[in-house]
């Protein structure tokens, strides 16, 4: 099996990828849930100051997979469902947010979301991932 180990370039949260998001994921002990912050830039719309949902489903993706590893679970993606709420706009804060579900086998279920300071949610996920 190929070896997944991270040099920092990943797309999402990769620090030396200049051209990505760079964001920071972190565990909020008081909901159980891996977060992280972030503000898509223009560069990355789709219509004028709207996010292109491929972004969402991506920053969507990276977060459950960085909820399965705070558990201690390396993982890559096997499935993923996105439902998209609202159009998020380019410029505002957002909050990732995700958790792992179960670990049964070589299938982890998680789920995330995108919201704002209000709590309103913009786009959300559910996927399978598998253990690698």
């Amino acid at each position: 099996m190929k070896d997944f180990s991270d040099d920092q370039n990943c797309f999402v949260c990769g620090k030396k990828n200049t051209a990505g998001l760079q964001l920071e994921f972190y565990e909020n002990r008081q909901n159980g849930e891996t977060e992280a912050k972030i503000v898509f830039p223009t560069r990355l719309q789709g219509w004028q100051n709207t996010v292109h949902g491929g972004l969402l489903a991506t920053v969507l993706d990276e977060t459950m997979i960085k909820a399965a590893a705070a558990a201690g679970i390396k993982c890559v993606t096997a499935e993923i469902t996105v439902k998209f709420k609202k159009p998020a706009l380019t410029g505002e804060t957002y909050l990732a947010a995700g958790k792992m579900l179960e670990a049964r086998g070589r299938i982890v279920t998680a789920e995330s979301r995108i919201c704002d300071s209000s709590g309103t949610i913009y786009a959300q996920a559910s996927g399978k991932l598998f253990k690698i």
